[in-house]
């Protein structure tokens, strides 16, 4: 699992990657439980390929060190629900995105949101994904 929480933010993410499938560009189910400014998202799943959180761990562990640039993860099909972290050299970093979700009775909910938190909130979030999902880079 891998987490952020603010005073006003909370974004958990847990990955599940199908290693039978890892050739297929849609391989990994990615959890997500988020909550921003009293909106809140339980347990949607996007749909993405593990190659391309890889490359969005990296990147986003380089804005996490230079505090600049932009990561983005967004899904390839479906709803392509996004995340999009960028930075400033202030030390804020601003995450905006949309996450869909629907439930038993097919009933969709979509939530659009934006917030910010210094620097500090991202350091174990991003470290700890690039440490996971690096291996994927080389694939």
């Amino acid at each position: 699992m891998y987490s952020i929480t603010t005073e006003n933010f909370h974004l958990e993410w847990n990955p599940e990657v199908s290693e039978e499938d890892i050739s297929y560009p849609v391989n990994t189910n990615l959890h997500v439980t988020l909550a921003s400014s009293g909106f809140s998202v339980k347990d949607a799943v996007m749909d993405i390929d593990v190659k391309a959180l890889a490359a969005f761990a990296f990147t986003l562990n380089e804005l996490f060190e230079t505090l600049t640039g932009t990561a983005e993860l967004r899904e390839p099909y479906g709803a392509q629900d996004y995340l999009r972290f960028s930075a400033d050299r202030s030390g804020r970093i601003k995450i905006k995105g949309t996450i869909c979700g629907s439930d038993l009775k097919g009933h969709t909910q979509k939530l659009d949101f934006e917030n910010e938190f210094d620097q500090t909130y991202l350091k174990n979030f991003s470290k700890k994904l690039f440490s996971d999902f690096q291996s994927y880079l080389k694939n």
